[in-house]
């Protein structure tokens, strides 16, 4: 079934086009990722589709009697309601359908008593669907539902009466989402739903929709949850929309690879026009140059050339990469970066206590948590911006720190443009245009002032700021917020080189999966660590996930305290040896006994039994992988003199 058709879409805003020719078809059960960099017009699409907006161009179907449940991107529209007001008015619907069958139920009755059968067979079947219709979307059980609903979402009963603009960013996008999944449309349009949810949260909304059969249309950044939940990819890039089709648990891994089958198919398209091209007018001009009196002949090759379609310009080769080299200071080459000693804070509860560690240079940290865990805290703590209750940070001499912290741009100066903010950090005026340029930010855009720029830009100008200061040790509080898919990969790509030592905080998974080396989990006033980095941690907190390693609530730092002895250190080295090599062995055999059951050709017409072995296949490689990677280590480490 078709949910909604689009033809020849355009969307203009004064004289310049967004998209011209965009179409595309919705079909049942699936989930669409639309992609692309910030403004393509990837939420200007959505609110068409939405009927939101008109398109100035194009035609719309969309299946009879369609309901659209639209999550905007802004979460602040209806700031001054309750919360207990916002998810009522997602009833009013189902009131009306409950009325409705309370209306039949007594039509029924009095045909029955009337003893109109053909009347009542007519209501019968009326009374049917509508009973149908008003069950599907929670009938008597709608309290109950909603309660559950907001519980998912991190809210309790106490919260119905509370304003929503006391809210958070991150609670009034849960608030419109629950709302959105109240109303229980036909189909969901949602732009950035993961904007502001802690990672606890976003994976429940994938699960909820990979069991959920109704199409959808997603906007996200987040290639997790792309990964997951999308059955196909729109990619709208340069005003045009290509879909490509994938497989849930590989979608933004089959996208990539078939985009760049797909642009490397029209680069060869394109440089045989160009040659063609060019030797067609070699022949034109020899033929002329010779005198030749066979004017036919020219007349000829002219219009073969005029025929020929050539394009103006190269087709698009990707997105163009920040082509920055983060720098650490020669003062500080090897040994340790920073070390933490029983580190404690509390405001009204305990974020984290008895908190020690050791970062070594080169170092990767990811800290992981719940909204409100103590995260951020912990990093500005670590910057000497916040004091700590108990406990200190020492900062190894010669290792320069810097911060970059949610909130960066607002610290961006106003009235300065863009080269004058970057010309702050002390380098000179060449190189401060130059990591702009690399940020696709460089020529006229560089001498705007900085508030005329979007939030993402802004970002842009603060993490050129970033790598124009030459540190050890980075302290990064959700880096890639505002950045498009293209920007967040270019920027890990800049991580993953940097040779000085990271701490990172994020919801962005697949920034956390590249560059935590080890996890630190802050969760109900403790931390954890997980020594074999975020991944480990991922397959963990899955429903039937495969944990490489089981995370050890922290009595003392990962590095022994310089009181304990050689022996003891390597005496806790040998059985993390022997446990690890366990696990090794026992995630090769679980992975074997996958791949004996996907040889079984009966399993194959049980698409979700499929899809649920290549995740837990695929969670089950990527710990054994860690697991690996983590007793190699370890044995070197013991057999070193």
């Amino acid at each position: 079934m078709e949910w909604l058709r689009f033809e020849g879409l355009r969307r203009n805003y004064g004289a310049q086009d967004v998209f011209e020719g965009l179409s595309g078809t919705l079909r049942e059960s699936e989930t669409v990722g639309l992609v692309g960099a910030n403004g393509a017009g990837k939420s200007s699409l959505l609110r068409i589709l939405a009927g939101v907006d008109e398109p100035d161009a194009g035609t719309l179907v969309r299946a009879r009697g369609t309901r659209f449940g639209y999550l905007a991107q802004d979460a602040s529209d209806d700031a001054g309601t309750t919360l207990g007001g916002l998810v009522r008015g997602a009833f009013e619907r189902l009131h009306a359908e409950e009325a409705r069958v309370r209306s039949l139920e007594r039509d029924l009755a009095a045909a029955a008593e009337a003893g109109d059968h053909v009347r009542e067979a007519k209501l019968l079947h009326a009374y049917g669907e509508a009973r149908e219709a008003f069950d599907r979307r929670g009938g008597d059980r709608g309290e109950s539902r909603t309660r559950a609903m907001l519980a998912a979402f991190g809210f309790s009963t106490t919260d119905l009466e509370r304003s929503t603009s006391e809210f958070s960013g991150g609670q009034r996008t849960r608030a419109m989402l629950a709302r959105v999944l109240l109303e229980d449309p036909d189909v969901l349009l949602l732009d950035e739903p993961t904007n502001h949810l802690d990672i606890e949260t976003v994976r429940w909304l994938e699960d909820f929709l990979l069991d959920d059969p109704r199409p959808c249309i997603l906007i996200s950044h987040d290639r997790y949850v792309l990964e997951r939940v999308a059955t196909q990819i729109w990619d709208l890039e340069r005003g045009m929309l290509v879909a490509y089709p994938t497989r849930p648990g590989f979608a933004y891994d089959d996208y990539r690879a078939q985009k760049a089958v797909r642009e490397e198919e029209a680069r060869r398209v394109y440089e045989a026009a160009r040659t063609e091209d060019a030797r067609q007018r070699a022949v034109i001009a020899e033929l002329r140059t010779h005198g030749s009196h066979n004017y036919s002949h020219v007349r000829s090759r002219e219009k073969a050339l005029a025929k020929l379609v050539v394009p103006q310009a190269p087709p698009a080769s990707g997105p163009r990469t920040i082509g920055v080299r983060l720098e650490a200071t020669r003062r500080a080459t090897s040994g340790l970066a920073l070390r933490v000693g029983k580190l404690a804070k509390a405001y009204d509860r305990d974020l984290f206590s008895n908190l020690s560690f050791e970062l070594q240079r080169g170092g990767r940290l990811a800290v992981i948590g719940e909204n409100g865990s103590g995260k951020s805290t912990l990093l500005r703590i670590l910057a000497g911006f916040t004091p700590s209750d108990a406990g200190t940070v020492q900062v190894m001499d010669g290792v320069r720190l810097a911060y970059f912290s949610q909130e960066s741009e607002a610290e961006l100066p106003r009235g300065r443009s863009a080269v004058e903010a970057v010309l702050e950090t002390g380098v000179v005026p060449e190189t401060a245009r130059a990591l702009l340029g690399r940020m696709g930010l460089g020529g006229e855009a560089a001498d705007k002032p900085v508030e005329s720029f979007s939030g993402g830009e802004r970002r842009r100008i603060m993490l050129a700021r970033l790598m124009a200061r030459a540190s050890d040790c980075l302290l990064l509080d959700e880096p890639t917020n505002d950045l498009d898919i293209h920007s967040r990969e270019a920027l890990e790509d800049v991580l993953a080189a940097y040779e000085g030592a990271t701490i990172v905080v994020s919801h962005d998974r697949y920034l956390l999966r590249r560059i935590g080396d080890r996890a630190l989990w802050l969760h109900d006033g403790t931390a954890s660590w997980i020594e074999d980095g975020y991944e480990a941690y991922e397959a963990m907190r899955r429903p039937g996930g495969v944990p490489s390693t089981t995370p050890k609530t922290v009595a003392r730092p990962r590095l022994a305290e310089p009181e304990l002895d050689e022996r003891a250190r390597r005496r806790g080295a040998e059985r993390e040896l022997a446990d690890t090599e366990s696990e090794v062995a026992r995630l090769d055999a679980r992975r074997a006994e996958l791949q004996v059951e996907f040889a079984d050709p009966a399993i194959y017409g049980d698409r979700e039994r499929v899809a649920a072995l290549e995740a837990e296949l695929r969670a089950t490689e990527a710990a054994a992988e860690v697991a690996l990677a983590r007793w190699e280590s370890l044995l070197a480490w013991a057999e070193a003199p």
